[in-house]
């Protein structure tokens, strides 16, 4: 076995001899003992869900022994045995190890544990997973046409199995360069002007496409966070093109929960380039931008590790593709659910932008699909793999 150096699990150690004494009747709380316990000590009260004890919502919500009934005596235990003893009346032992959130089933994680309410109404946010009554809550705002974007219900096309269900709740966001709604429509043509705007060669901040380095990213040299787009990925593609049109976000600014080292979030992406102008400079791109203390750049990649563009992504279904079926992009492309992870610090500020344009004009439509954010227990570079 290793040794732990995580301060949380060294004090838990020092604790266990005690707990276990007193829970076997070896000691039980003095008079002094404040209700509610100390935080950093053993909390001998009952776990009720106003004292921050285990008994919170969620949480174990009784340390009782098999056979307890509802008075607390033990099977075969009545009143007719007898005064009942001190030990008998002791409150169960519980763990209140100071600043750690009271989250049982994760291993003390502090990430908070995520509520769909998506069914009643075609909010963004909720579609997401945020923002539902006792669940994760951000401040979110899309920016673009109108038309660029909706909430859709259900799978997207008529595939069996379904290829594009949603991945949490029932519905997921739709956003496009051109009309979202067009994409339900099988073999449409999508190629539309819309009211977003045209950013030409200067994106909406905090985007850039120039690299950090030539040789390093921010996961080899982490004193590059700050300096450019950390995974280097963007300049190459972006350069391919003549700047950007129909421009749509959503944008997410929030504070990371305590004990939430990392995120994550599902997306899919489509084009109606695909094949006329594949590897030309008609190479519309999709940006998911995190702006943190790890890392400022690009975090989402196809399952070869390369930025979600027309030319550089890899496609996983093709023209004919049956996971395509009753979609406008059934004679186009475009790739399966993928799922992005990136690491945060508890506490910090972050932004992330969800991000699509088309490159160079501002016709043949581009959509990505974007569902199920999540706050994670564990952090790290930026990944993503298939759903």
């Amino acid at each position: 076995m290793t040794k732990s150096n995580d301060p949380r699990i060294q004090r838990l150690l020092l604790l266990l001899p005690g707990a276990l004494l007193l829970a076997c009747g070896g000691g039980k709380a003095g008079p002094d003992t404040a209700e509610g316990g100390t935080p950093g000590v053993l909390s001998l009260d009952g776990g009720d869900e106003d004292d921050g004890g285990v008994g919170t919502t969620g949480g174990t919500g009784s340390t009782d022994g098999p056979g307890a009934d509802e008075g607390g005596a033990a099977d075969g235990d009545t009143a007719a045995d007898g005064p009942a003893s001190d030990d008998a009346a002791e409150p169960p032992v519980v763990f209140d190890l100071g600043h750690l959130p009271d989250v049982p089933t994760n291993n003390n994680c502090g990430a908070p544990l995520p509520v769909s309410c998506d069914d009643a109404d075609t909010d963004p946010m909720h579609a997401l997973g945020l923002n539902c009554p006792g669940g994760p809550q951000v401040d979110g705002v899309y920016n673009g046409g109108v038309e660029a974007m909706f909430i859709h219900q259900g799978n997207l096309g008529t595939s069996a199995p379904p290829a594009y269900p949603p991945r949490e709740g029932e519905r997921f966001i739709v956003m496009s360069t051109g009309i979202a709604t067009q994409i339900l429509t099988p073999g449409m043509f999508t190629s539309s002007g819309v009211s977003s705007p045209d950013p030409g060669f200067a994106l909406p901040a905090p985007l850039v496409m120039a690299g950090v380095d030539a040789t390093d990213d921010c996961a080899d040299d982490p004193t590059l966070v700050g300096t450019g787009e950390c995974s280097n990925t963007l300049q190459n593609q972006w350069n391919q093109g003549e700047g950007a049109n129909d421009y749509a976000e959503i944008r997410i600014n929030t504070e990371v929960p305590a004990g939430t080292f990392g995120f994550s979030y599902e997306f899919a992406f489509f084009s109606e380039e695909y094949p006329i102008y594949f590897e030309t400079e008609f190479n519309d791109m999709y940006v998911a931008w995190l702006e943190s203390e790890q890392w400022t750049g690009n975090i989402s990649f196809d399952e070869m590790g390369n930025p979600i563009s027309l030319n550089a992504g890899f496609l996983d279904n093709l023209p004919g593709s049956p996971e395509l079926a009753g979609t406008s992009m059934d004679q186009n492309a475009g790739t399966k659910w993928l799922v992005t992870t990136g690491g945060v610090t508890p506490g910090e500020q972050i932004e992330i932008v969800f991000a699509v344009w088309d490159l160079s004009d501002d016709i043949w439509d581009t959509t990505v699909i974007l569902d199920n954010f999540l706050w994670e227990c564990e952090g790290g570079p930026p990944v993503t793999i298939p759903g």
